[in-house]
């Protein structure tokens, strides 16, 4: 089981697009583990819950990729919060969104 974070224009598409980034336990464990304060980071906390959808607006993005930007500084291995990172910052390129899924 892992956590999707699909890209699309709008919830019906997501089942077409091949835009995605899989979040792991263990990745979400670090991250959570890192990004203690819900007040830190309002939209990572939208993803604290490993077995719920959520949906990430076009409009929020640039907030959720500053949040990302601000935590890749506490990682020893910035492979993965780069990864994510970069997929944030190319939603916001091509004027999508993020669906989370639990899968």
């Amino acid at each position: 089981m892992a956590l999707e974070l699909i890209q699309a224009r709008h919830q019906s598409a997501i089942h077409d697009s091949r835009k995605l980034f899989v979040v792991d336990e263990r990745f979400h464990a670090q991250l959570f583990a890192r990004a203690l304060s819900p007040n830190e980071y309002p939209l990572l906390h939208q993803l604290r819950d490993y077995y719920a959808d959520a949906t990430l607006l076009l409009g929020d993005l640039p907030r959720l990729h500053a949040e990302l930007e601000r935590l890749t500084a506490q990682f020893t291995e910035r492979t993965q919060v780069r990864e994510f990172s970069r997929f944030v910052a190319q939603a916001i390129a091509d004027g999508d969104n993020l669906y989370a899924t639990a899968d």
